[in-house]
């Protein structure tokens, strides 16, 4: 139980072509005032005709604008897009918009197969953490949202977004999760207690990756390898009538639920249980990883 958040927020919480000239002139890059890059040559240099197939190479259009989706997102029943717009001859802009929609986590394709894998480890050995967390997982519901910031420069001597990369980025994350806990009161009664956080996080990290030009119009990129860090703040619900327990049964609760999110002696939750129900503030770190990430996209 104590990786709950930890495990569902990594869940949420993943034109090449230059103008080729003669030895006389050296081609010049420039931006036209709509959507592409273009080399052209010098004036000088159209007193020397050219083929068909040259002149065709030296117009060859190199495009600014990219609308992205990621398949490997979809693993995780995550729909993520992007746009990435040229700002420089090997600098872009990237914004990316995400969303889950609200699902059952033992659902979720990756999800399921980690129950399925320990389900059967459970057969072979005595693993009750992993049973927990299996159960957790099985019974909670969870949704988001992600907006993602990012600016690319790449590497290469071709114009345009392609090629190996580095990227700085940022990310805005909004969560929604519920799940019923079960408390076991003194008396051997189980309590349900209907938990519903809503959480926000917000992060900065860096990325490398690769981009391709595969036809005229489609690109590819693939996130190599990234991650960010920053902080997750929200708040913990669970209201049901909790009159029944002893001042001894609701400290023990309030220590129960802040077990679920610490490391160590530091806590991430502060619980506080009355009569009402369980109430908590969550402060704890936020943090991801991007990588084997698969886009396919048009450029335009």
């Amino acid at each position: 139980m104590k990786h709950l958040f930890t495990t569902l927020a990594c869940c949420l919480s993943f034109g090449i072509c230059v103008a080729q000239t003669d030895t006389t002139a050296t081609p010049v890059l420039s931006v036209d005032s709509t959507t592409s890059l273009q080399t052209t040559l010098p004036a000088a240099a159209a007193v020397t005709p050219a083929s068909p197939a040259a002149q065709a190479m030296d117009t060859e259009v190199f495009r600014k604008n990219g609308v992205k989706m990621n398949l490997s997102s979809l693993a995780f029943s995550n729909y993520s897009f992007s746009y990435e717009r040229a700002i420089a001859r090997k600098i872009t802009l990237v914004g990316g918009y995400s969303i889950l929609p609200d699902s059952k986590a033992g659902d979720i394709p990756l999800i399921k197969k980690g129950i399925e894998l320990a389900e059967i480890d459970s057969e072979t050995g005595d693993n009750t953490e992993g049973e927990d967390i299996t159960e957790i997982l099985d019974n909670a519901n969870v949704s988001s949202n992600a907006i993602t910031g990012e600016i690319r420069f790449y590497t290469g001597k071709k114009p345009g977004a392609r090629g190996f990369y580095a990227s700085l980025y940022g990310r805005y994350t909004t969560m929604n999760l519920s799940h019923t806990y079960v408390y076991e009161a003194d008396a051997g009664q189980d309590i349900d207690v209907p938990i519903v956080a809503k959480l926000n996080g917000f992060g900065g990290g860096v990325m490398l990756g690769a981009q391709w030009l595969i036809a005229k119009r489609v690109t590819f990129d693939w996130y190599i390898v990234g991650g960010h860090y920053g902080k997750l703040t929200g708040d913990l619900t669970g209201k049901t009538d909790l009159r029944a327990l002893s001042q001894e049964e609701k400290a023990d609760l309030e220590a129960e639920i802040e077990d679920i999110a610490s490391n160590g002696d530091r806590k991430y939750i502060d619980a506080t249980v009355n009569d009402n129900g369980m109430f908590g503030k969550v402060n704890s770190p936020f943090g991801g990883i991007r990588g084997l990430g698969f886009n396919i996209g048009i450029a335009f």
